[in-house]
């Protein structure tokens, strides 16, 4: 017979896992990771379809133009040196008008000279504007003369991603259109915006000075004198 001494009885009760009970720990931490895994997966994946339901800026840029085009301020300005003329200058690439309607947090409400220029090689569409100030020529200018930057100061430009963009104008409605306007007598009839994004390609005819029409003689209410 054999007499359990108080070392034994201590002895046995650290002797640790049975066999049995190390695989069952290991079952059950491969149970909770295989949750763990099947979760993250799940909210990953989630994720992934909000961001894709995120609107994309290129639409709410091309409704800015058109609401811009729309609502043209036909007041005389002279940015060159010439005859004083209603600002709208575009060609292929790039558009400076004169409109009333602006992003409010940039100028405060006030009409505005907008400015939007596409650059191929970035594949980025520019757009920048600021108060509209028929009193200082020089400022004006300037805003169309500098080069488009995300790290420009003054003006701050907001790019925008698109494959590619371009400008069309013309006087009449035969299709007949042209790939710049610098007229100082009349608006474009129509401007064609042609786009290119994910590969697909889009069109949008726009009327200019749609909402609220003016008169050339009625509306010389301020004019930029050109430096002599």
């Amino acid at each position: 017979m054999r007499y359990e001494t108080g070392a034994d009885r201590i002895f046995f009760q650290c002797r640790g896992f049975t066999l049995l009970e190390l695989m069952l720990a290991t079952v059950i931490s491969t149970l909770v990771i295989g949750i763990l895994s099947v979760a993250l997966t799940f909210s990953l994946r989630m994720w992934e379809r909000q961001q894709d339901r995120k609107p994309r800026e290129f639409p709410m840029i091309l409704e800015l133009l058109a609401m811009q085009l729309a609502d043209f301020d036909a007041t005389p300005l002279s940015p060159e040196l010439g005859a004083s003329q209603p600002l709208f200058i575009g060609d292929e690439q790039s558009l400076v008008i004169a409109t009333d309607h602006s992003v409010k947090a940039l100028s405060g409400g006030v009409p505005v000279v907008a400015r939007y220029i596409y650059l191929p090689k970035d594949k980025l569409l520019y757009y920048s504007e600021m108060p509209l100030d028929p009193y200082h020529p020089e400022a004006l200018r300037d805003f169309i003369d500098v080069e488009p930057s995300e790290k420009s100061t003054w003006p701050r430009f907001y790019p925008v991603k698109v494959d590619d963009f371009s400008i069309e104008y013309t006087d009449d409605g035969d299709g007949g259109y042209v790939n710049d306007w610098n007229s100082p007598d009349k608006l474009p009839q129509k401007v064609l915006v042609n786009w290119t994004l994910d590969e697909k390609s889009f069109s949008r005819l726009i009327v200019p000075d749609l909402l609220f029409p003016q008169l050339r003689e009625k509306s010389q209410r301020h004019e930029i004198v050109g430096e002599s």
